[in-house]
């Protein structure tokens, strides 16, 4: 089993799941737009504004691996997830957002390509962030999930 690999995914070979038609439920909703404003800000290499839309205490899971913390993630890998993702092209193939009370779950799959340090990509990447209302009514990043 490769890092980042469910065991989970083993029990089902090599079946697949074709795309039958993009699916963008709630994007537009306050929720999503924050999620399309963190998804931006990553391409682009704003801290400023990932920081802002990230809870102080936001757990990311990727690759087997989490980080505990916005501080955690921004001394790790938040700035080599920026340089990642600046010279890719994402596509977007799906994504839904479901918002119960304070609680958002964004979930999405998307297309990348492009080039990173001298290697081209071609993947398909799946998504699940947690969003929680504050106080203020605005919406936080609680809980990023990649694979």
């Amino acid at each position: 089993m490769s890092a980042g690999q469910s065991s989970l995914s083993f029990a089902h070979g090599d079946e697949t799941h074709p795309i039958e038609q993009k699916a963008f439920i709630g994007v537009d909703s306050a929720a999503g737009n924050v999620v399309k404003q963190f998804h931006a800000a990553l391409q682009t290499g704003n801290e400023v504004i990932v920081r802002q839309l990230l809870a102080a205490n936001v757990q990311i899971y990727e690759g087997g691996k989490v980080e505990r913390s916005l501080t955690d993630y921004a001394n790790h890998h938040m700035l080599a997830d920026m340089a990642y993702l600046k010279g890719l092209t994402i596509t977007p193939k799906e994504h839904q957002i479901t918002i119960t009370g304070d609680v958002a779950i964004s979930t999405s799959i998307s297309h990348a390509q492009g080039e990173y340090k001298g290697k081209s990509i071609d993947s398909m990447a799946m998504e699940t962030l947690v969003l929680i209302k504050q106080v203020d009514g605005s919406w936080k990043i609680t809980h990023v999930h990649w694979s």
